[in-house]
């Protein structure tokens, strides 16, 4: 493992050489976020060397003891976080309750009265002159 230069790869990035020799034997591993299960050799397949080794990496990480987390501390503190955006809240919920002021019926008649502008008067036909579509005389 030592002599091989991907084997280097994986001791330098912290995977031991006992974990490495274990997976020799293409053992079944758990591993990621959602926990799964799946052999060795099918999660490393068709990958590249430095995909691999980063696979390798997150596997070997999983392997190790999950520390323990206080749920209750953490439970307390994501509350506390909570509380700190209630005046947020409370401004959210005042402007959604607001009722825009109804406008004047003044306003609305005046609106309704006022004289539409005069548009300018159409004209007819083509230009002016005679009939014959010719354009001029040319003398």
């Amino acid at each position: 493992i030592e002599r091989d230069p991907f084997g280097k790869v994986l001791l330098k990035a912290g995977v031991s050489a006992s974990t490495i020799r274990e997976w020799c034997k293409d053992p079944q591993v758990t591993f990621g976020p959602i926990a799964m299960t799946r052999s060795l050799f099918d999660t490393l397949e068709d990958t590249d060397a430095d995909w691999c080794a980063a696979l390798c990496t997150m596997i070997a990480g999983s392997v190790k003891g999950e520390k323990k987390v206080d749920v209750d501390a953490e439970i307390a503190k994501l509350k506390k976080q909570l509380e700190a955006y209630q005046p947020l809240e409370e401004a959210v919920l005042a402007i959604q309750a607001h009722v825009p002021p109804k406008a004047k019926a003044k306003a609305k008649a005046k609106a309704a009265a006022a004289p539409e502008p005069e548009k300018p008067p159409l004209r007819k036909g083509k230009g002016g002159g005679d009939a014959s579509g010719g354009k001029g005389s040319g003398k």
